[in-house]
C-alpha cells in the first residue's frame, strides 16, 4: 500500500526512471543496426543515466513532483513542456562541456528527451488513477472549523492526495458509528486532546489514525494555522537555532551566490540604471527601511521603479504590475525582476539571507503584529531574499493575506534545512523565467 505522501512521490520517480530505461531501450532500436545495439548501449548508457540525474533534478525545480501538480492540467502540461525543454538545453550543454564521452548526440538527445517525456507524462496520467482511486484512506472531518473546510476542499478536488473523504456530522469521535471505523481511516479534528485517551488508544490499536488539524494543515497544506499556534506549539516544534553547519553552509551560499550575481548582472545594472535617470532624472536606486532579525531595522537596496514621489501620500502596499506610480522601465526590472539585484548587497552585508521570510517595511509590521498573532516570530530568523511563502503564495496585498503568507512562512521556521532552501532558491529562478 502507498500510504503517505512521501512514498507517493518516491513512487512517481521510480516511474520515471522507468520511463527513461524504456525510452532508452526505444532509442537504441530507433537509431541503430542490429550489429551496432552493444556498441550502442556501452557508449550511451553512462552519459545519458548522468543526465537522467539532471533531469529528475529539473522536473523537481518545475514542480512535477508535488501530488498536487500530477493532476493533468494546463499549468501542468505548461511545467511539463517548459521542464523538458530545459532537460534538452541541459543535454546539448552537457554533451559539449564534456566532450569526455566521444559522442555529441543532437537527435538521439532529441528523441530521448521526447521519448521520455511522453513516456513519463503517460506514466503520470495511470498514476494519478491508481492514487485518486485505488490507493486511497477513507478520511473523517470532525468540525466547523474553516481550516478543516479548507482540508476537505483539498481532498475534494485532489483525490490523488490519498484521502478520500467522508465528513461525518458527530461532533464527537465517540459518537461516530462503528462502520466508519474501518482499518486505514484517518479521523481529522480540531485537537486531539479533546478525544479520551482510552478512546485514543483503542482507535489507535485498530490502525485508525487520529490527527489534529494542524497536523494536517501542515502535512497536506505545507502551512501551519495561525489560530493554533500557542506558546507550548512554539516551545516544543519550532526550533529558532539551527546546528552550526546549517549556518555555515547558508553563509557561504550566500556569499558565492550574491557576488556571482552581482558581477555576472553587472553590466545589466549599468544599463537599467542609466534608462532610469534618462527617464526622469531621478535617483537611480531606491532605499526602504526593512524589519530584520529580532527586529532590527536596515535598509534595503532596489532599482527605483517607481515615480520620485511615489509615496507622497504616505506609505501604501503596491498593487501589483497595474500599480499607476511605476514607471515604464519600472515595469520592465519589475517583470524581469532586475529591481531585486541590488538586495545582493544586503545579502552580503548579512541584513538578509538567500531563504528566509520576506523582510516587511515597519510601518507594516506595527500594524499586522495587532492583527496576526505571533507575528512576530517571522523576526526570530534572518529575512530572506526569497523564501517558502513567495514560492507557494502570490504578492500579499491585504491582512487577511499576509496572514496566509505568514503560515507559510511559519511551515519554513520550523522545518528549514539545507536541502529545502536549495529547493526554494532553485524554484524561485523558475519561476522568475516563467512568470
Amino acid at each position: 500500500m502507498i500510504s503517505n505522501g512521501m512514498n507517493r512521490v518516491l513512487f512517481i520517480i521510480l516511474g520515471d526512471f522507468f520511463s527513461f530505461l524504456i525510452a532508452f531501450i526505444s532509442l537504441i532500436f530507433i537509431r541503430f543496426d542490429s550489429s551496432l545495439y552493444s556498441w550502442a548501449f556501452s557508449t550511451h548508457a553512462l552519459p545519458f543515466l548522468i543526465l537522467y540525474v539532471f533531469w529528475v533534478n529539473i522536473f523537481y525545480i518545475f514542480g512535477l513532483y508535488d501530488l498536487i501538480s500530477i493532476k493533468p492540467t494546463i499549468p501542468f502540461l505548461k511545467r511539463w513542456f517548459f521542464a523538458l525543454f530545459t532537460s534538452f538545453v541541459v543535454g546539448l550543454m552537457f554533451f559539449y562541456f564534456v566532450p569526455m564521452f566521444g559522442i555529441s548526440p543532437k537527435v538521439n538527445l532529441f528523441i530521448q528527451v521526447g521519448l521520455f517525456g511522453l513516456f513519463s507524462f503517460i506514466f503520470r496520467r495511470i498514476i494519478y488513477s491508481l492514487f485518486a482511486k485505488t490507493f486511497t484512506k477513507n478520511t473523517i472531518l470532525i468540525g466547523e472549523s474553516k481550516y478543516l473546510k479548507e482540508l476537505e476542499t483539498l481532498i475534494d478536488i485532489n483525490p490523488q492526495t490519498g484521502l478520500s473523504k467522508k465528513i461525518s456530522l458527530s461532533s464527537k469521535v465517540e459518537d461516530l458509528k462503528d462502520d466508519l471505523l474501518i482499518d486505514g481511516t484517518i479521523i481529522i479534528i480540531d485537537n486531539k486532546k479533546d478525544v479520551g485517551e482510552k478512546f485514543l488508544l483503542d482507535l489507535h490499536n485498530r490502525n485508525i489514525e487520529v490527527m489534529d488539524t494542524a497536523t494536517a494543515y501542515e502535512k497536506y497544506l505545507y502551512k501551519i494555522p495561525v489560530e493554533y499556534i500557542n506558546t507550548e506549539f512554539i516551545t516544543n516544534n519550532i526550533n529558532i537555532k539551527k546546528d552550526i553547519l546549517y549556518y555555515i553552509f547558508s553563509r557561504i551560499l550566500d556569499i558565492v551566490f550574491s557576488l556571482i550575481l552581482l558581477i555576472v548582472l553587472s553590466p545589466v545594472l549599468i544599463i537599467c540604471g542609466l534608462l532610469i535617470y534618462l527617464e526622469d532624472k531621478g535617483p537611480i536606486f531606491y532605499t526602504q527601511t526593512r524589519v530584520g532579525l529580532n527586529g532590527k531595522i536596515f535598509k534595503l537596496y532596489k532599482l527605483r521603479s517607481m515615480s520620485i514621489n511615489a509615496e507622497r501620500d504616505g506609505v501604501k502596499w503596491s498593487t501589483g504590475k497595474d500599480d499607476p506610480r511605476i514607471t515604464r522601465i519600472g515595469n520592465i526590472t519589475r517583470r524581469l525582476h532586475i529591481d531585486e539585484i541590488p538586495q545582493m548587497i544586503n545579502i552580503l552585508k548579512g541584513d538578509i539571507t538567500l531563504v528566509g521570510p520576506r523582510p516587511e517595511r515597519p510601518e507594516f509590521v506595527e500594524k499586522l503584529e495587532k492583527e496576526i498573532p505571533h507575528y512576530n516570530m517571522r523576526h526570530t530568523i534572518t529575512p530572506g531574499f526569497t523564501g517558502w511563502a513567495q514560492i507557494k503564495y502570490h504578492y500579499a496585498k491585504t491582512i487577511d493575506e499576509s496572514k496566509e503568507k505568514f503560515e507559510y512562512d511559519l511551515y519554513y521556521i520550523k522545518n528549514r534545512n539545507i536541502f529545502i532552501d536549495i529547493g526554494i532558491i532553485l524554484r524561485t529562478i523558475i519561476i522568475i523565467f516563467t512568470h
